[in-house]
């Protein structure tokens, strides 16, 4: 029998924001199907939608577990900076989310149904395995699903970085280290593939192609940091969630007071440019005109490359 290694990091998109919020909707909406079929055959389940007052206890208790866990995932969000959440910390996390709902529901309970004659520790038991069953098959099926996201990702970047050194003859101008939380190189990645990165928090997505087909990878790290590892590449801030490769910009566009950078691959939508920092962006784009003016004079056998038009944009 294979052994958990309750120290091993859980799948990355579990603590994406998306899969949070997702997680709590799936919970709710499998929650009712479940209590559709459990409250029939139990004893001590008050369920029910057939008349006004327990209509009015179920929605009750449905408002009150769903802000539960909704703070929950928003606190678990908000602390994956500082917490690295191993297999074992996640399990008793949502361990503690199933004693507080079991212990709420414990709480409707006798406010609602004085008449109750089951004990304390009998309802607790009852409350928690109802609650574990709600709650672990969704997670267990959300879990899953991540994992199997996070591998696929993995493999992708594993068979792009395969790539890189299958072709010998080809020279790299510039290969781009990137690092995680704890400074260790997750992916090393062609600037001429690079598109953008995109801040989600604790995590950047990066932008890339391979064989003409985008591609993304989660990276748990600031972007700040990744911004100063990468000062002296082609790749440039350009909005307080965004950091753009210069290489692949097409145009620069207005759109009323705002302006948004147009990149070369028609499958992503125009990125967003502050006015901050705008200015860093202008000087790395001249940056980059001038090198593109300087190697087409060096090398006119060569189609020219295009500069990049900001005009518009000033």
């Amino acid at each position: 029998m294979t052994k958990i290694d309750k120290n091993r990091e859980i799948p990355k998109f579990l603590l994406d924001k998306r899969y949070l919020l997702g997680s709590v909707l799936f919970v709710f909406t499998f929650s009712i199907l479940f209590m559709a079929v459990y409250s029939p055959f139990s004893m001590t389940a008050w369920f029910s939608l057939e008349d006004t007052e327990h209509m009015r206890m179920t929605t009750a208790f449905y408002v009150v577990a769903l802000a539960i866990m909704f703070i929950s995932k928003m606190l678990m969000y908000q602390v994956q900076s500082k917490i690295n959440f191993t297999l074992y910390k996640y399990i008793a996390w949502v361990t503690a989310e199933i004693i507080i709902i079991s212990l709420f529901y414990i709480q409707f309970t006798y406010a609602f149904i004085p008449s109750v004659e089951e004990s304390l520790g009998y309802l607790l038991s009852r409350a928690f395995s109802c609650i574990l069953l709600i709650i672990a098959i969704p997670y267990t099926i959300l879990t899953l699903y991540a994992a199997y996201k996070s591998k696929t990702e993995e493999l992708e970047m594993l068979q792009y970085e395969l790539s890189l050194t299958s072709e010998p003859s080809v020279m790299y101008p510039s290969l781009v280290n990137l690092y995680d939380y704890n400074g260790t190189l997750k992916l090393t990645i062609n600037s001429e593939s690079l598109y953008y990165m995109e801040s989600q928090d604790n995590y950047v997505k990066i932008y890339y192609e391979n064989h003409g087909k985008l591609l993304s990878y989660m990276l748990r790290s600031r972007t700040k940091t990744i911004e100063e590892n990468l000062a002296d590449t082609s790749m440039v801030r350009c909005h307080r969630s965004y950091m753009v490769n210069v290489m692949k910009i097409n145009h620069i566009k207005k759109g009323g007071k705002a302006r948004y950078i147009v990149l070369s691959n028609n499958e992503i939508k125009p990125i967003p440019v502050s006015k901050s920092y705008f200015k860093n962006l202008v000087a790395k784009i001249d940056k980059y005109n001038s090198t593109v003016l300087s190697s087409q004079h060096e090398t006119a056998d060569k189609t020219p490359a295009s500069e990049i038009n900001i005009a518009d944009a000033e």
